[in-house]
């Protein structure tokens, strides 16, 4: 017999590509080297909510008493809404825009529809930033 056909090389291996990884987090498997940084990432998560919720609970304790100045609280919220507004439009108007180049690139002929889809989807898009412009300056006074 051959030593490929013994009976003492019937037993096979699977070598990892990276041992050190299956090593490192003393797993046996390579695949499973991706649960623990899974299980440590959803650890870290479990405290920035810990956290979170021992400031939510400590926030009356800490709570000043007596007459302070207002705060314009809707001057604040509006400013949160229109980064938040502008944060997504620049995002889609990205994506739109990518889009439009990819299918440019697959298809020259059938520039003007996509042209006119772009453009029009852009207005659309655009038209969320002014909207919540527009209603900014209604609410804040």
């Amino acid at each position: 017999m051959s030593p490929a056909r013994s009976p003492k090389n019937t037993e096979f291996k699977f070598v990892a590509a990276s041992v050190r990884a299956s090593a490192r987090y003393g797993v046996n498997h390579p695949l499973a080297a991706n649960c623990y940084k899974e299980k440590h990432y959803m650890r870290k998560l479990s405290y920035l909510f810990m956290t979170l919720s021992a400031l939510c609970f400590a926030m009356p304790a800490l709570a000043q008493g007596g007459g302070g100045g207002e705060t314009n609280w809707i001057a604040i919220t509006a400013g949160f809404s229109m980064a938040i507004a502008s944060a997504v439009c620049g995002l889609a108007q990205g994506k739109a825009v990518a889009s439009a180049t990819e299918s440019l690139a697959r298809n020259p002929a059938a520039r003007p529809g996509i042209q006119f889809a772009l453009i029009l989807g852009l207005v659309l898009i655009e038209s969320l930033a002014l909207y919540t412009l527009a209603i900014i300056f209604l609410k804040v006074k």
